[in-house]
């Protein structure tokens, strides 16, 4: 009963595999709803090999949100002072787009088990304090400090027009990104893809944003 079964998933950590169930469960059903014998029973274990890897229904909600956390970290890390001071013209809207659409960008890496996640976060936040936190954290806090913190760096390398204020403009950078992560979450989960006129409006938004703040390149 506690081996992993044989075939394709035989290769799969069995802690992966209790968190990938934990995960699937818990956006079906809702945490509350989910026991731990739940768990084990899909996957066929007792629930002593559950035990062995994660010691609370709780521990295993706390590590679905450590890999959506993972995820994006790496997205917003703080830019280095002087990292917009070399010579030659800036093209932020470019830059916003490839963040967010490119094949390395936030959206593009996040897959049908981080929409799971983020679906966990939004049924869990009214009964749970790990679920506000973590929403707090990446969903709006994160993006807030990352696009406020570009513009105070293009602002040190005077690439911003006059009067702009980085934090009100980066404010409204991370609404427009929040509002087409809300939204593109929604339609991955509902329809199984983002349209692409809303692909098409983020990049048109984000680029007049961009005209509307930068300095024009001599």
């Amino acid at each position: 009963m506690g081996r992993p079964k044989k075939g394709a998933e035989g290769s799969i950590p069995t802690k992966t595999r209790i968190l990938n169930a934990a995960i699937d469960l818990f956006a079906k059903r809702g945490y509350d709803a989910v026991s731990i014998r739940d768990i084990t029973r899909s996957l066929e274990l007792n629930e002593a090999s559950l035990y062995n890897h994660f010691p609370s229904k709780a521990a295993l909600l706390d590590a679905a949100f450590a890999e959506l956390s993972a995820l994006v970290e790496p997205s917003f890390s703080p830019l280095p002072p002087g990292c917009f001071s070399a010579p030659g013209p800036f093209d932020l809207g470019s830059y916003l787009i490839q963040g967010a659409l490119g094949p390395e960008g936030f959206f593009s890496r996040i897959d049908a088990s981080k929409l799971r996640t983020w679906r966990i976060l939004m049924t869990s936040q009214y009964g749970h304090e790990a679920a506000r936190a973590e929403i707090k954290r990446s969903l709006l806090a994160a993006p807030r400090a990352f696009f406020i913190n570009l513009l105070e760096r293009l602002a040190e390398a005077d690439r911003l027009r006059d009067g702009i204020d980085p934090k009100i403009w980066g404010e409204i950078i991370a609404a427009v990104f929040f509002e087409f992560s809300f939204e593109s979450n929604l339609d991955v989960a509902w329809q199984g893809e983002v349209p692409t006129e809303r692909t098409a409006l983020i990049k048109a938004q984000l680029n007049s944003i961009a005209k509307q703040i930068m300095k024009k390149d001599l």
